[in-house]
């Protein structure tokens, strides 16, 4: 009997090290690994059983139909979809009748849920501790009242948009007279920025968190967390914590949300308490670090999939590991 085949197609720059990580430790023939990307030069293309470059340019049903039609030619058991992610999520049912599963951090309607921002803050209570203080503006109306009420409570103000990846579009209400600083914006700066978008986006206006980021890969199954690695950041190094607070926020947020498979959510310590920054439905950028502390994340969520083992069966992360922080990777899942 030929061994089933998992699919990975586009997704950050740097999962290569994590397909890597599996192609190596998986036991032999345990399963067939192909992995397809746009880019023919992909690095990941040598930690693979199969490489096969993506056509580029498809719309999203487009590319739906290739991906049914590739999963069929390849008999694919099992696809973890990073590029093109809510598409494909979407016509589960249509890859099901072929004989594919889809491994994926949530159900549709979650991942519309945590891939927002403003809508993750509305599904939780909004006295529990782990939010920050946030306002909601859909208009530059909005965003003005909301900076001049959180500025009566906070030293410093933020904002981000609902929807957005990597950090993009986040910024420090800085009036220190100077718009060098990365990251930083005096309000007119802001308000100029804000008003060079035809429709104005959803952002949060929040306190600015100014303690430790923590960074948290998970592994879930239907709303069970099975293991989760806490990450501290530093300048030079990321510090692999035990963190029983943060843990049993992550189990929480793990249950409310259904998430499954590899994922990742976000804190930053205000008042000595963790903040909840975001829940990323995907693997993490820092997810080879993490595999440092001795689980290999993408391999138990395979094997959790397949059936082949049970939650018992995958290992407990090691803690207190200091890890050097690599180079930021440019994104290219997009």
């Amino acid at each position: 009997m030929a061994p089933p085949t998992i699919w990975i197609n586009k997704y950050l720059s740097n999962t290569w090290e994590v397909v890597a990580r599996v192609l190596h430790e998986r036991e032999p023939a345990e399963f067939r690994l192909v992995v397809t990307h746009p880019w023919a030069y992909y690095p990941g293309r040598r930690y693979a059983d199969l490489f096969v470059p993506e056509p580029r340019g498809l719309t999203d049903d487009d590319y739906v139909t290739w991906c049914l039609q590739f999963a069929a030619d390849h008999r694919v058991t099992l696809f973890i979809p990073g590029r093109k992610l809510l598409p494909v999520v979407a016509a589960a049912d249509r890859f099901a009748q072929i004989g594919t599963n889809i491994l994926a951090a949530a159900e549709l309607r979650d991942l519309l849920v945590v891939g927002d921002k403003i809508a993750t803050y509305s599904r939780l209570d909004p006295s529990d501790p782990a939010i920050p203080d946030y306002a909601v503006a859909r208009t530059l109306g909005e965003f003005l009242d909301a900076v001049e009420r959180l500025k009566s409570r906070h030293p410093r103000i933020c904002f981000k948009p609902a929807r957005s990846v990597y950090g993009i579009g986040f910024f420090i209400l800085d009036e220190s007279g100077t718009n060098s600083r990365p990251y930083h914006l005096s309000l007119g700066a802001a308000i100029q920025r804000l008003q060079a978008h035809r429709v104005f986006p959803p952002h949060l206006v929040m306190e600015y968190l100014p303690g430790p980021e923590r960074s948290v890969d998970c592994l879930a199954q239907a709303g069970e967390l099975i293991r989760c690695v806490v990450r501290r950041k530093a300048a030079s190094v990321q510090w692999i914590e035990h963190h029983p607070l943060i843990e049993e926020m992550v189990r929480g947020f793990t249950r409310k949300f259904r998430l499954n498979g590899v994922l990742n959510i976000q804190f930053r310590d205000s008042g000595g308490l963790p903040r909840l920054l975001e829940i990323n439905p995907r693997m993490s950028g820092g997810l080879p670090i993490a595999c440092a502390a001795g689980v290999n994340f993408l391999l138990w969520a395979i094997r959790l999939a397949l059936g082949s083992a049970a939650s018992k069966d995958v290992p407990h992360p090691l803690s207190g590991i200091c890890v050097p922080q690599p180079k930021p990777h440019r994104s290219i899942s997009r």
